[in-house]
């Protein structure tokens, strides 16, 4: 399966745990610390942008989803997974951490995910967003997504990193806060 299919799945996914979401009470907050940015190329979406990671950039030939706003793949990939990020638009305008992190979880499984987990949030561009964290197969390939959900101007941005199940935690984490520490709203 190539690789903007794979994304699709993610994206739809990612579109099933915001369309019925409720409000609970607020969890904790972690705030990031110093990283150094992303110096690839400056991606513009729909309402913002962000720098890739350097050998990041729009695939070639290659239609973006439908409901897919951004995507970038690291065109120098070579274990046979290009690492990816896509951005999408929450079909449900503005939600909440507290919504993504009560229903979240259990719609991600419910999509076929595996290892669900709601990690601390982080706050990015001024906007405080959870991170949910899960395996996914598509196909023949099984891959680990890191997911944020960032708000602005009443709408949410669902930011979906994509990785070979080789890449390591703590390498998924230099590469997303690398991302987010260039992000900002237009």
């Amino acid at each position: 399966m190539n690789r903007i299919m794979k994304v699709a799945a993610v994206a739809l996914a990612a579109s099933l745990i915001l369309a019925g979401c409720s409000v609970l009470a607020a969890g904790p907050t972690k705030s990031g610390t110093a990283v150094a940015p992303a110096a690839g190329k400056t991606v513009t979406g729909n309402g913002y942008t962000f720098v890739a990671p350097k050998g990041w950039a729009e695939p070639e030939n290659s239609a973006t989803p439908t409901g897919v706003d951004t995507f970038v793949a690291n065109l120098t990939d070579t274990d046979g997974f290009a690492d990816n990020l896509n951005v999408l638009l929450s079909p449900a305008g503005q939600v909440t951490p507290e919504q993504v992190e009560s229903q979240g979880v259990a719609e991600l499984q419910d999509a076929g995910a595996t290892e669900v987990l709601a990690g601390d949030r982080v706050t990015v561009a001024g906007s405080e967003s959870a991170h949910l964290s899960a395996g996914v197969t598509s196909g023949d390939s099984t891959y680990q997504i890191e997911q944020f959900y960032l708000s602005s101007g009443g709408q949410t941005y669902v930011v979906t990193f994509s990785f070979s199940s080789t890449v390591s935690k703590a390498d998924r984490d230099a590469v997303t806060s690398s991302v987010l520490a260039t992000w900002s709203w237009t």
